[in-house]
Order: C-alpha cells, then structure tokens, then sequence
C-alpha cells in the first residue's frame, strides 16, 4: 500500500538509509499510476539533502499530478528558495499555507524568505506560527534564536538555542547561536 510504501521510505531515512529511502520513494512515484504521498516523501528526501536538481522534477511531477496542493506548493516554494528566488519561495509557501494553514513547515520557509528579504517581524510571525501548530520544530527555534541574537536580545537567544539543542542536539546553526549569544551574556 502507499501508506506503507512511505512509512518504509521514512524510516529507511530516518536509519541514515537516504538512498534505498529515495529508492523506495521515487519507484512509487515514478511508476503509474503515480502515488502522490510518495511523490511528497520523495520531495521531502530531496528537499531536506538541499538537492535542487533531483527536488525540480519531482516539484514538476506533483505539479502535474496535484496544482493547487499544499505540498506541491511547498515542495516549489524549497526548489525556488533553493535556486535563491527569493520572492518566488515566499509567494508558493504563502500559497501552501493558504491551501493548509497548520503546514507548519511552510511558516518555516516563509520565514526564512521573510528573514532573507529583510522582513524580520513577519519573519518572526512566522517561525512563531510554525510552533504553535509543530511546538517540536528545532528548525523555528533556531531562527527565533538568530533573529533575537540580530536584535540584541542575547539571553532570548539562549533560551531559544537551547530549546533547538534539547529538540535536535547536532544542529550546529544552533550551536553557533548559542557559542555566539553566550559570549555576549558572560
């Protein structure tokens, strides 16, 4: 079943098995008729690796096969933040949450293309947004955290690295946050 088909993939990524999960992911989305939840995980597989080049086609498959779907709006939101279409990025994630406004990795990309387009109040709506609908979301903590380091507000920014790190110890964005706010607080 599809529903099996994804859980297998996710879990051969979540092993460290990135490409028997890619593997796994794009037989169900390549071969007919297409399965689109393995055609998101596929995208998922490309979009976390930053792999630009294998995540376009597959944004072009879930174009094909869903238009106006939120993952397919997000997926082409990643793939444009990616090519550093900035504008482009924000205006697809700003659909996928219109299409599904509890996507809380779109609030996520929105705010990064917020942050990137020097929107820092919106940016941090947004990253605020994602955690009131995913409060495990590292990903938003950490850039709360590099918006109150950017403002000053050091010890905010502790706290805000220190949530990321107990959520996802290795994410080094949030390390060096956190190297970099403390030295201010010492």
């Amino acid at each position: 079943s599809v529903a099996a088909a994804v859980a297998n993939a996710k879990l051969l990524a979540a092993a460290g098995h990135r490409a028997d999960a890619v593997a796994a992911a794009r037989q169900g989305c390549e071969t007919e008729p297409r399965a689109v939840r393995l055609c998101e995980q596929l995208a998922a597989l490309h979009a976390e690796a930053g792999d630009r080049a294998a995540l376009e086609p597959v944004v072009g498959t879930l174009q094909a096969l869903q238009p106006d779907g939120a993952a397919t709006h997000y997926f082409a939101a990643v793939a444009s933040f990616l090519a550093g279409d900035t504008g482009a990025a924000l205006t697809h994630a700003e659909r996928a949450i219109g299409k599904d406004a509890g996507y809380a990795a779109a609030y996520d990309l929105a705010g990064a293309a917020h942050t990137k387009l020097g929107h820092g109040e919106l940016a941090r709506r947004a990253f605020e947004t994602s955690l009131r609908f995913d409060p495990h979301d590292s990903t938003a903590y950490t850039n709360l955290g590099l918006l109150a380091l950017a403002a000053g507000n050091r010890a905010a920014a502790v706290d805000l690295f220190a949530e990321a790190l107990w959520l996802t110890p290795a994410d080094e964005q949030a390390r060096t946050g956190m190297r970099q706010a403390r030295a201010g607080t010492e």
